[in-house]
């Protein structure tokens, strides 16, 4: 069989077109969903400037409102006179997250919201249950 030009000018395209595309396929990098990189550990140092920026206008000193003292890690952790305010590891368990997230009954700061970032922050710390460090 003999072919014509126009014949094997088609064959020759046909030809690298498959050589190109295996050529291609068997190198291709495989695609795998990588996890996603893990938070920056958020430190109570950093929700304390929240805390310092956000609520001590209320809740310092030897009579804070709520009897809740946002001083210090010890007082965030000891709460008030009706319990814990912080449920290490459980930010929707926590009344605290729940009143700077305003997704309570109560919304704190009263005035307005905190920064979404500032909220995000306390929800990472509570999340990595809420040490001192």
């Amino acid at each position: 069989m003999k072919l014509n030009p126009k014949q094997i000018s088609v064959i020759s395209v046909a030809s690298m077109l498959i050589i190109t595309s295996s050529v291609f396929a068997t190198g291709q990098k495989k695609t795998t969903k990588k996890a996603a990189p893990k938070a920056a550990a958020v430190s109570y140092k950093q929700v304390q400037g929240i805390f310092d920026k956000n609520c001590l206008n209320c809740h310092r000193g030897p009579r804070p409102k709520a009897m809740l003292n946002l001083e210090s890690y010890a007082g965030v952790m000891k709460g008030n006179d009706d319990g814990s305010v912080v449920t290490p590891g459980k930010p929707d368990k926590s009344l605290l997250y729940k009143l700077v997230s305003w997704t309570g009954r109560k919304n704190m700061p009263p005035a307005q919201a905190m920064a979404k970032a500032d909220i995000a922050t306390v929800e990472a710390w509570i999340k990595a249950g809420a040490k001192n460090k």
